[in-house]
């Protein structure tokens, strides 16, 4: 299942997209279930949530990134048991109309079959559980005054993937 994105940004962010480290085949977003509940990021220093994830090597599958990054990232050991959807992201420059297609974002579902989870992953990021009831309330109305524009696709994927995930 393929979805389609658009992002409005700064010129900037664009530019920030386009450089080498930007370029992978995909982004691997993880809906990963623990206990009745989710794993979920919160950038403390921004006030933003989002799904955890992170980018695929080269030869690297979709199932192979997602068990790398939720052991990198979240300290777990997953079982990947479906692919949600696929995005692909659009960003839209609000300065000069300039587009960029980005790299497509698959988001899948997981869930935990081993390790602890980790406290946090970086300084300014923290790993909480969330409840099915208050996860997509939270993404949605999280504090975005501080939001850079790079990171609204990682936002709106995560919005869109549980979005997907509770209706099915």
């Amino acid at each position: 299942m393929d979805g389609e994105l658009t992002v409005e940004v700064g010129s900037e962010c664009i530019d920030v997209w386009r450089k080498p480290w930007a370029k992978r085949a995909a982004r691997v977003t993880l809906l990963v279930g623990l206990d009745d509940q989710f794993v979920v990021v919160k950038d403390i220093s921004k006030g933003l949530w989002f799904l955890p994830g992170g980018g695929m090597e080269r030869n690297e599958s979709i199932e192979e990134t997602a068990k790398r990054e939720a052991v990198e990232e979240l300290g777990l050991e997953i079982r990947v048991e479906k692919v949600i959807q696929t995005f692909h992201v659009t960003l839209i420059s609000r300065e000069t109309g300039g587009k960029c297609r980005i790299h497509p974002f698959i988001s899948v579902y997981a869930t935990a079959t081993g390790g602890t989870l980790k406290e946090g992953y970086s300084p300014s990021k923290r790993l909480f559980l969330i409840g099915k009831d208050e996860i997509l309330t939270l993404l949605q109305h999280g504090d975005r005054s501080r939001e850079e524009d790079y990171l609204k696709p990682h936002r709106l994927v995560s919005i869109e993937t549980v979005r997907q995930f509770l209706i099915e």
